[in-house]
């Protein structure tokens, strides 16, 4: 839950997380769409389905013991060698490294590593600095300390330089130049992508929500209907068999974008009120109604919880 996101936002995420599923075998035996239902709102949905399934895995070829060692966890779904090193390292002990993004931040200021992040040259540098500095014994303190350093004293933007208790050695300091590190290229406008959404809303007030595709954008999250920005209501007739005459009332809404990491989503919402339950749309496995407000036994994107709130405060529309 921390990968790339912030501890004050995960720690009631975690908690609720841990209570309903209190065990690697609970995990394993629970349902995609359970799991995603308690990641909502963390965004990154990835991290959910690969936490499932290396539960699966740790149960059918681990007897449901997480392995200790870093090559086995390598091999679970969603670990990498950072991640894999800290499990061993803070969980159990066991003398094995860690290379995460506070790590990076503290070693290239400490050694003044002025490479680019992601070059194979400035990621030898930084894995070679952070092995030679891994200590055999308290493992688990030392790991736990120097993620902590990076999180909370040599922070991105404005470092504590004053409260660091390695800041007399640190070449970055000695320069007065902390800023400089570590080097960040620089980011191309993020391009911007367009779509319109459909939120088709019954007589009862349940809106029709659709499950994505298990790969690509909100993988096996439930979504409002999307469509290309040139769609027409008329689309609707052919995927859902929604007539003319079903429809009171249409209500377009203005555009919002929403941000993924490489680009920016253009969505433009457009709410399809129906006069009645609409029982002629017939439902799958893949599509069903959902009434703003209930709790939603599966999961649900960002976006798609901000359309919803706009359908309960509906004066909105």
């Amino acid at each position: 839950m921390l990968q790339q996101t912030q501890a004050s936002t995960v720690v009631p995420y975690f908690e609720r997380f841990l209570t309903r599923f209190p065990s690697v075998r609970r995990l394993a035996k629970a349902s995609e769409d359970e799991v995603l239902e308690y990641w909502t709102g963390l965004g990154y949905y990835r991290r959910a389905r690969h936490l499932r399934m290396a539960a699966i895995e740790v149960v059918e070829k681990h007897a449901g013991q997480v392995p200790t060692d870093v090559d086995a966890l390598t091999s679970l779904p969603g670990i990498g060698r950072s991640t894999a090193g800290a499990i061993a390292a803070i969980a159990f002990r066991q003398t094995a490294t860690i290379l995460d993004g506070n790590v990076r931040r503290v070693l290239s200021r400490f050694y003044a590593i002025s490479g680019k992040r992601g070059t194979a040259k400035t990621e030898k540098q930084l894995w070679a600095r952070a092995e030679a500095n891994t200590p055999t014994a308290h493992v688990d303190l030392y790991t736990q300390a120097i993620m902590d350093l990076g999180a909370i004293v040599c922070v991105r933007a404005n470092p504590k330089c004053l409260l660091c208790p390695i800041a007399n050695e640190c070449k970055a300091h000695q320069q007065g130049r902390e800023h400089a590190y570590p080097s960040v290229a620089r980011r191309r406008p993020l391009r911007v992508r367009h779509a319109r959404f459909f939120v088709v809303i019954n007589g009862q007030g349940a809106c029709l929500l659709k499950k994505r595709p298990p790969h690509g954008v909100w993988a096996s999250l439930w979504s409002p209907l999307e469509y290309p920005q040139s769609a027409s209501v008329a689309a609707l007739s052919e995927d859902i068999g929604l007539r003319t005459e079903m429809i009171s009332k249409t209500v377009s809404r203005p555009p919002f974008r929403h941000a993924f990491t490489h680009y920016q989503l253009e969505i433009e919402p457009i709410y399809i009120f129906l006069h009645g339950s609409c029982s002629e749309i017939v439902l799958s496995r893949d599509l069903r109604w959902h009434r703003p407000g209930d709790k939603a036994e599966f999961g649900l994107s960002a976006v798609t919880v901000k359309l919803l709130e706009e359908i309960e405060g509906s004066g909105a529309l």
